[in-house]
């Protein structure tokens, strides 16, 4: 009798194990970085004066290494040395031809949107550099004060032209195609992720076709 409680007790025993495990809750997968959306700020670093720049970004991964990102952002002044010389030039002759003062301050704001992807070097840790690219485009609005006289884009334009050919002639508000490089650092710190880079955009279909904007920035928002 005590050798039949004994096998019963066994076999219950063996039948209740993975009984037990199967309703064990499953081990959590680790937490990998789905994606991310993020908004910050910076400067660019190349234009004749620094200016502010904000972006927002988001992306996802396509493969564990590869991320593709939607961007867009935007510039205070851009406006290039070749135009501002124009302007300070433009208004030294008008001043000689006149004999009243004409001074004259621009600005180009600027937007970009670009479509990319991001090459995450592999490491196990949460801080990964990364590498990458894309294309879009990029929109300036110009704007020409005289400091007598307000704003008078239209007319200068009209007159003078845009040295740089960033801007239309016959339009202050023009878009051109738009190439960037990327290179940084994100992390993921819990639910936040923090993104460290330098962004290199160049303009096409200018004057002289090398008008490029370089940017650096810290961006801050929520992993996914």
């Amino acid at each position: 009798m005590r050798m039949l409680k004994s096998v019963s007790f066994l076999v219950a025993t063996l039948v209740a194990v993975p009984v037990f495990a199967q309703q064990r809750p499953a081990t959590p997968a680790p937490d990998r970085l789905r994606g991310y959306l993020v908004l910050g700020g910076g400067s660019s670093i190349n234009t004749p004066q620094n200016s502010l720049m904000i972006n927002a970004e988001i992306a996802e991964n396509v493969i564990p290494d590869i991320q593709v990102y939607l961007g867009a952002a935007y510039f205070d002044n851009v406006m290039s040395q070749t135009t501002r010389d124009q302007l300070a030039q433009t208004g030294a002759t008008l001043t000689a031809l006149t004999g009243n003062p004409w001074v004259f301050d621009g600005r180009d704001r600027a937007r970009s949107f670009t479509l990319g992807w991001r090459y995450l070097v592999p490491t196990s840790a949460s801080i990964r550099p990364y590498v990458g690219g894309g294309v879009g485009a990029i929109n300036f609005r110009r704007t020409i004060h005289e400091q007598s006289r307000g704003n008078i884009t239209d007319a200068y334009l009209a007159q003078f032209g845009s040295p740089d050919g960033v801007v239309d002639s016959t339009q202050s508000n023009t878009t051109r195609p738009m190439t960037e490089l990327a290179v940084g650092v994100g992390a993921a710190v819990k639910k936040a992720y923090i993104d460290i880079g330098y962004r290199w955009r160049k303009a096409y279909h200018t004057l002289d076709d090398t008008f490029e904007i370089s940017g650096v920035g810290v961006a801050v928002g929520l992993k996914f």
